[in-house]
């Protein structure tokens, strides 16, 4: 009983964390969503073990912890591909930023 209040006490910490340190854009809303849902089907799989096992056992998978890797190995390739997405624009803005200022000193210098 000790580690479902400790896992239910971190989860509900981690999901604090981030509704309270982030910006109010649409796309943070969504996340703070998804972030909320994960938080309820967290705490409702700590707390009732048997029924992740019963939905792993009705898409049939045959154990629940295997459909939680199965989730969470998707999770991490979304989130590798969101990385290196943001990376190449981030790369493409600091290009696009670094000629701006190219340009400009070379206008300025000639002056």
């Amino acid at each position: 009983m000790l580690i479902r209040s400790l896992l239910i006490a971190a989860i509900l910490w981690i999901a604090w964390y981030f509704l309270s340190s982030r910006g109010t854009s649409r796309s943070n809303a969504f996340k703070k969503v998804l972030l909320v849902a994960f938080v309820i089907s967290a705490i409702v799989s700590i707390l009732f073990p048997n029924l992740l096992t019963m939905l792993a056992n009705m898409l049939g998978v045959g154990r629940g912890s295997d459909l939680l890797l199965y989730g969470l190995t998707l999770v991490v390739a979304f989130q590798l591909f969101n990385t290196y997405a943001k990376d190449k624009q981030n790369q493409k803005q600091i290009v696009h930023l670094s000629r701006k200022i190219a340009i400009l000193e070379a206008e300025r210098g000639q002056d």
